[in-house]
């Protein structure tokens, strides 16, 4: 299903609503006769090989008697707005010009309309254009389909009338939403929890960094759009150096806490952990990733050794976390002698959690998994925009961690997002988005969630054991509880799944949505009670992620517009054909021949008898 499409060439820069060619569909408006004869009229005289004048809007001209030398190299259609130029006539024919314009038409419509000749004076006429209508005329009835990207560009307006200055033509919206979200994440590592050691040292140094990354992050942009010339090489060097502090800030104050941790693997921490990295430390690593890179209008092009530089550091990512995951299994099997098996319980529970994620994401990264690739970055985004209000809904997956008490993840979750949004990395995917990629990403959902929600099962399961003891917020019967509703949502994924992969389309679509619309329900109310019962926030325990999901999948679902007919009308059946033949690659052309089976086993009477 990851498999490279080939027949992506064809389709339009705007993929969710493509076409192979929008123009070729019938529509609901057939041309009248005049907008025909002026289609028309160039083209038989290029066959026939003889001149041809402009036909008027009423009607058209008798054009047998010009001679083929009247032909004219400016008598082609003119390639970019499809107007064809009106040939100059002879001196011989610009004597009966009035007799010419009784025979094109005496209302003179032909002279009102823009481009025409209006009126002729001497002895000869100037060359003008037949009235045409400009390509972004057009109008396309059927609802859905829509223009080439061709025919809608116009070079004096941007999006919805909005004109850039010349300048700002060579940003792109990549570059520049990357840039907002590393301010807005350096903005937030200010405001959110840094550590929860209280280290004057670590808080001052963390915010000095933040502060100077701040500064390079608007200094590159003034430097890039106010000079006439700007100095490109400096503006590169000015945001790696600036962004750099930011982003060994983040990395010291990780192996700080490691290093501070060691000693402390199997004591019960009653003053809490050494160091403890709140939210506001992966977010200053994910800002200072996105941040530090140059971007294409600073002239920075991600050569081989880049592309395999950020191949590298995700590799990196992924040793530091299994090094990670090695001392929280350390750190586990100590706490049972020391802190009780209570607490090496649940600790076990987020570990498996947060491996999975972990793991999904850059083996998804890794192994070039297309699908996955897209999807997965989705998640962890939405995991990151997240955690940007922290402060505010007191996320679980968001809570300071320690190597001395649990799983350090968020770090690595986050440079790995990081990595993967970046220039470099995104130039070595194969990504291309085709409509029926959408049915792809929602597979890809469920999937996600039948995983994540199993193993929420087995963690309410062992937090249902620890609530015996009294240190497990909520109750046994709570967690039992919520354990069987997380055991619903892998149900309610796996059937959404098969029916989108086996049952016939219309079938398949509707159980999806409806298999959608029950995650929302059912996930937002489990929120709710969980939120009153232990004050827990919107989790994967507590029914945030079966809520997102849901919203995730109903509107993958209905909103993208199907694959459309030869009659440019909605074509679900054809849509889910597609989807379902993306490991082949292409159709058999045994599924176009018909099934005369009944046909030929039905008896025939000859006429005669």
């Amino acid at each position: 299903m990851d498999s490279d499409r080939r027949r992506d060439e064809n389709q339009d820069a705007d993929w969710i609503f493509a076409t192979d060619d929008p123009q070729t569909l019938p529509t609901e408006r057939l041309p009248d006769r005049a907008e025909f004869d002026r289609y028309a009229a160039p083209l038989l005289a290029r066959r026939r090989a003889e001149a041809v004048l402009p036909p008027s809007e009423q009607m058209t001209t008798d054009l047998s008697d010009l001679d083929g030398e009247a032909l004219r190299a400016g008598s082609e259609p003119e390639a970019r707005t499809g107007a064809i130029p009106m040939i100059e006539l002879d001196e011989d024919d610009s004597d009966s010009g009035d007799g010419a314009d009784d025979a094109t038409g005496a209302t003179g419509a032909a002279d009102d309309s823009p481009g025409s000749a209006g009126s002729t004076s001497g002895s000869e006429m100037p060359g003008t254009t037949s009235p045409l209508r400009a390509p972004r005329d057009l109008t396309y009835a059927r609802s859905g389909s829509t223009p080439n990207a061709e025919d809608s560009e116009d070079s004096g307006r941007g999006v919805d009338g909005l004109v850039l200055p010349d300048r700002f033509k060579e940003l792109g919206v990549f570059d520049a939403l990357r840039d907002v979200l590393a301010l807005v994440c350096m903005v937030t590592a200010l405001t959110t929890t840094f550590t929860v050691a209280h280290s004057t040292l670590v808080d001052g140094v963390g915010k000095i960094a933040i502060g100077v990354g701040l500064v390079a992050l608007v200094a590159v942009h003034l430097l890039r759009w106010i000079p006439k010339a700007p100095p490109l090489t400096a503006i590169r060097a000015v945001r790696v150096i600036g962004l750099l502090p930011a982003l060994l800030v983040a990395v010291g104050t990780v192996l700080s806490d490691l290093v501070l941790s060691l000693p402390v693997l199997f004591a019960s921490l009653p003053d809490g952990p050494p160091v403890g990295l709140g939210i506001g430390v992966p977010l200053l690593l994910l800002g200072a990733i996105i941040g530090i890179e140059p971007r294409a209008h600073e002239g920075y092009l991600p050569q081989a050794r880049a592309r395999r530089v950020a191949r590298i550091g995700l590799v990196g990512v992924g040793i530091g976390a299994g090094v990670a995951l090695l001392l929280a299994l350390v750190m586990i099997v100590g706490r049972m002698f020391t802190t009780g098996w209570a607490y090496s319980l649940l600790t076990i529970g987020d570990t498996v959690i947060s491996v999975l994620l972990l793991g999904i994401v850059l083996a998804s990264a890794l192994l070039r998994e297309r699908s996955w690739y897209v999807f997965s970055t989705a998640a962890v985004s939405g995991l990151a925009l997240a955690a940007l209000a922290d402060n505010t809904l007191q996320l679980q997956f968001a809570a300071p961690l320690s190597f001395a008490s649990d799983f350090v993840y968020l770090p690595f979750l986050f440079a790995a997002l990081g990595l993967m949004i970046s220039r470099s990395f995104v130039r070595t995917m194969p990504i291309s988005f085709r409509r029926t990629d959408w049915l792809v990403f929602t597979v890809r959902a469920f999937e996600f969630s039948v995983v994540l929600h199993a193993a929420a099962v087995l963690w309410h399961l062992l937090a249902a054991l620890v609530a015996s003891t009294g240190l497990a917020p909520g109750g046994t019967v709570l967690h039992l509880i919520d354990a069987a509703v997380c055991l619903c949502f892998v149900a309610v994924s796996l059937f959404a799944r098969t029916s989108l992969l086996s049952r016939p389309a219309t079938t398949a679509r509707a159980n999806g949505v409806i298999s959608g619309l029950i995650l929302v329900v059912v996930g937002f109310l489990d929120v709710i009670v969980n939120s009153l019962a232990t004050g827990a926030g919107a989790g994967l325990a507590t029914g945030g992620t079966a809520l997102a999901i849901g919203i995730a999948v109903a509107l993958m679902l209905t909103v993208p517009a199907p694959v459309r007919d030869e009659f440019g009308a909605p074509d679900i059946a054809r849509m889910f054909a597609d989807f379902r033949s993306r490991d082949s690659g292409s159709v058999s052309l045994l599924n176009q021949v018909p099934d005369v089976t009944e046909e030929t086993a039905r008896k025939k009477v000859f006429p005669g008898r």
